[in-house]
């Protein structure tokens, strides 16, 4: 039976209702809206996740107020109902709307992942840290059945075999020819002397045996001859077009070879991309900034190879993926750029990622996939959309991120921070009509 939120946030006490299931039966309601609205705009699960996680969000939060208002349509008086907005219990309504909407669509399990495992490091739950484990724990292993089954590579592949349906066989009735030995008779007779009825030979046997005899071979030549060649014409097949049917046997040839190839390539798919990675981790070359990222510093670095992972990873990838590029991340020497410790603030990380031109295919992608910051929301959003360039101010980062502009982070938190993102906002950014929905 699959777990609900909302009464888990009861248990701990993180919401009081009195005891009343009249108004647990509207927040239930609600979070079923906020579900539906969550899967028509997939975009939004990042913004729902942040702000569910973070205890400290701003009641005036544009996704608190989308929450609030949706809380309103179900329970017309719950502004009298509480001294103020009820964030903790709009936060709880979050987590449970995006748990629904995440059992029924990959792509905001994805999403809601990724961001969780982002905020949820920077954000204070301690009294919710069971809650929070056992609803990532539930989605992330979903999204990891169907990564896995993607990235597997068989033992054996099966191939169907080939579909060719030969052409129907011609019948035809056959009759065996013969001599008509009238005919030969009467020209036989003639040859054999002049008694003959038609065209009969002139000379005698008797009389002139041998110019009988040249006279009589010649004509007996000419109707054996006809004799046979009448027979030969009447056996003589009819001719056959093959094209046809040799050009549906190469049709159905090549459509075999082909998806022969095909399941061969699908088949094979996880173990070239586990290689390819392999190959990547200890080249360590960036492919979008054509240079070794031995020549970068640890952050530069740290969040390129964030980048060029993500493009080189499906959407669906197993959680072990960030483990892989944070080790990729370690293996990279501490120097220019960190401080002695391997820590930098996020505030100039952010003010880095915006501005220096290292980043700005970094910044292109982040701008497809991202509108421009409102409320809570990824950092994303941040550096793809910098507008003024300068330095985010640390109220401002907080608010928006959840993150305070002082905390530190080594290289591989910040790769492993942004390359989380990147795959949540992919997740979320295509069409309906491309995005993999459970039916």
């Amino acid at each position: 039976m699959e777990q609900e939120f909302l009464l888990k946030f009861l248990e701990i006490g993180a919401i009081d209702l009195k005891g009343d299931d009249t108004k647990l039966e509207k927040l239930r309601s609600t979070a079923k809206d906020l579900a539906a609205a969550l899967r028509k705009a997939p975009s939004q699960t990042a913004h729902f996740t942040m702000v569910a996680a973070d205890p400290n969000i701003a009641a005036t939060d544009p996704t608190v107020e989308e929450a609030m208002a949706a809380l309103r349509k179900q329970w017309e008086t719950v502004a009298n109902a509480f001294a103020g907005r009820p964030v903790a219990i709009l936060r709880a309504i979050l987590l449970d709307a995006i748990v629904q909407a995440a059992r029924l669509d990959d792509a905001i399990a994805v999403a809601f992942v990724n961001t969780a495992r982002n905020a949820l490091a920077y954000a204070e739950t301690s009294d919710e840290a069971e809650i929070w484990r056992e609803a990532v724990g539930e989605i992330e292993t979903n999204v990891d059945a169907r990564a896995e089954a993607e990235w597997a590579t068989p033992e054996m592949i099966t191939i169907d075999p080939l579909q060719y349906a030969p052409p129907a066989r011609m019948s035809k009735d056959f009759v065996v020819p013969t001599v008509n030995q009238s005919d030969l008779k009467s020209k036989i007779y003639s040859a054999a002397g002049p008694w003959g009825p038609t065209n009969p030979n002139p000379h005698q046997p008797g009389n002139n045996p041998q110019q009988w005899s040249q006279e009589f071979a010649s004509r007996m030549s000419v109707a054996i001859a006809e004799a046979l060649d009448g027979i030969a014409e009447e056996l003589t097949p009819a001719p056959v077009d093959l094209s046809g049917p040799l050009s549906a046997l190469a049709k159905a040839v090549t459509t075999h070879v082909d998806r022969a190839l095909a399941s061969f390539s699908g088949a094979t798919a996880g173990l070239q991309r586990r290689t390819n990675l392999l190959w990547w981790k200890e080249a360590l070359y960036s492919p979008s900034a054509h240079a070794s990222y031995l020549d970068l510093s640890p952050f530069e670095a740290a969040a390129l190879m964030a980048l060029d992972l993500h493009e080189q990873v499906p959407i669906y990838s197993p959680a072990s993926v960030s483990a892989f590029l944070r080790e990729a991340v370690r293996c990279l020497p501490i120097g220019n750029g960190a401080q002695s410790n391997g820590e930098r603030d996020v505030a100039s990380l952010v003010h880095d990622a915006r501005t220096v031109a290292f980043m700005q295919p970094f910044r292109a992608l982040a701008a497809q996939y991202t509108p421009a910051p409102f409320g809570r929301g990824p950092l994303l959003a941040l550096i793809g959309h910098p507008g003024d360039p300068g330095a985010v101010e640390a109220t401002t980062l907080r608010a928006f991120s959840g993150v305070d502009a002082s905390t530190k982070m080594t290289p591989s938190d910040w790769g492993t921070y942004l390359f989380r993102e990147l795959q949540a906002a992919r997740a979320t950014s295509e069409s309906p009509t491309k995005r993999a929905k459970k039916k």
